[in-house]
């Protein structure tokens, strides 16, 4: 059988808290073991329940859900973090994915993406709500971000993609196999949620791993 997710939510707002409880609990393999009204609560049960993933509102009382996440990450190193916020700051996204977040989601998702978030965060990927600019996601710095943990492999191949080529040419210009390529292909897809060729070169561009003209902005 299929493992258990065991979950912690944590917000300020029990309607809130009512409402995902209400949804997650008609899925099967997942299992709200506790829920917290602010930051230290948080901590504290993700401290002694080491549940797999800690669902975190932004904004919390006495302490905000980015300051629990930090301390969460030392004392429940395996439990995976996603964010949830009524807004799509930057600078919270950034803050979010600094502290190691899984994922982020806007307020207004429906559940279908809810649950299709949880299990990809389950199973190592990760999930950032689709209407959140990827510019978001980028460090303040002109180094290129890599929120969604992909190899360095798989930034070649992504690089390849964007730049309109074959994945015969990928191969042959990295010296793997055409099915390695392909190999590589699928990760990224299931990192990203998914994803055709158009969208993974949008990905690529607001990476900043090629520019808009589809010109390489990396030393090959």
């Amino acid at each position: 059988m299929k493992e258990t997710t065991r979950i912690v939510i944590a917000d300020d707002h029990a309607l809130v808290r009512d409402g995902i409880r209400a949804r997650l609990e008609l899925e099967e393999d997942l299992e709200i073991v506790a829920e917290a009204e602010d930051g230290f609560e948080a901590i504290e049960m993700a401290r002694t329940l080491q549940p797999h993933i800690m669902i975190l509102d932004i904004s919390m009382p006495n302490c905000n859900g980015l300051e629990a996440a930090e301390q969460i990450r030392t004392l429940a190193p395996a439990s995976r973090i996603l964010f949830l916020s009524m807004h799509d700051n930057p600078e919270y996204v950034r803050a979010a994915v600094k502290v190691g977040a899984a994922g982020f989601l806007l307020k207004d998702i429906g559940a279908a993406d809810m649950i299709s978030a949880i299990h990809t965060i389950a199973e190592g990927g990760y999930y950032f709500s689709k209407n959140i600019s990827v510019d978001a996601l980028k460090p303040a710095s002109s180094k290129p971000a890599n929120p969604f943990n992909l190899t360095d492999r798989e930034i070649d191949v992504l690089k390849g993609i964007a730049l309109g080529k074959a994945n015969k040419e990928i191969a042959a210009e990295l010296g793997i196999g055409v099915r390695t390529v392909e190999s590589h292909r699928q990760r990224m897809r299931e990192k990203l949620g998914g994803g055709n060729a158009a969208q993974l070169t949008h990905i690529a561009m607001e990476l900043g791993l090629v520019d808009k003209t589809g010109s390489s902005n990396l030393m090959p």
